[in-house]
């Protein structure tokens, strides 16, 4: 089992085949150094389709616990892809914080934002156990108001609503869901999280590394950085 999951994105296009985006993606992971790198391990080829809209594919590591599932989505002419992190590849690499053990700390510091680099994601959102599905359901009625505007993609391509311990938010995603630029994301974060550096067009951030969070300090930490960054 895993208790960290974390989510890269990519928009797709229907320019772009799956298996030119495979072979790019294989590629850039191979190259990697360090735990995610796929050098030495078994990638299968391109996924098919077939009757679905979604095609995945499975990375399997040595170390326990540790995997990689990826996403793709439909690449038909006709197919019309929304505004929402539904419709995008995906990444997601999954583990178990306690079986990793002194590995977290890199893979959060160093590994994530390697493998956005590698994706070309737009938008990462790494989550800790069950936390983000607590703490939206304690602030429901928020929620309910910000999804009845109709045109909000909650944690997704024009807001933030939790942080997560491990975020990446390129330059779009910041001026749609804050209001500015990474620049600004930066100067507001420097001191008050454990990192928070620039990475390609957009901001990377480890608001917790601690592999021991409980959901109190979860929500003590959206609590004091909302603020901050003048999220509601």
């Amino acid at each position: 089992m895993w208790n960290f999951e974390c989510f890269i994105h990519y928009p797709p296009g229907h320019e772009e085949t799956v298996e030119s985006r495979h072979a790019i993606v294989t590629e850039r992971m191979k190259a990697q150094r360090g735990i995610l790198s796929w050098r030495d391990l078994i990638v299968p080829a391109a996924p098919e389709f077939g009757r679905e809209l979604i095609a995945s594919y499975k990375v399997n590591y040595p170390i326990p616990s540790l995997e990689v599932t990826g996403l793709y989505t439909y690449r038909g002419a006709n197919y019309v892809y929304e505004d929402r992190i539904s419709y995008d590849d995906k990444l997601i690499i999954r583990f178990d914080v306690d079986r990793i053990g002194k590995s977290y700390g890199p893979i959060l510091h160093s590994e994530l934002p390697s493998a956005v680099e590698a994706f070309q994601g737009y938008l990462l959102r790494g989550f800790y156990s069950s936390y983000s599905t607590k703490y939206h359901a304690l602030h429901k009625e928020m929620l309910d108001m910000l999804r009845a505007k109709g045109n909000v993609n909650v944690n997704g391509r024009n807001n933030v609503f939790s942080l997560q311990p491990a975020q990446y938010w390129n330059e779009e995603v910041c001026r749609k869901a804050m209001g500015y630029g990474r620049d600004e994301v930066i100067k507001r974060l420097t001191g008050r999280v454990p990192l928070v550096q620039p990475l390609m067009d957009g901001v990377y951030v480890v608001f917790n590394d601690n592999p021991d969070l409980t959901f109190e300090e979860f929500c003590a930490y959206n609590d004091r950085l909302k603020p901050v960054l003048g999220l509601q």
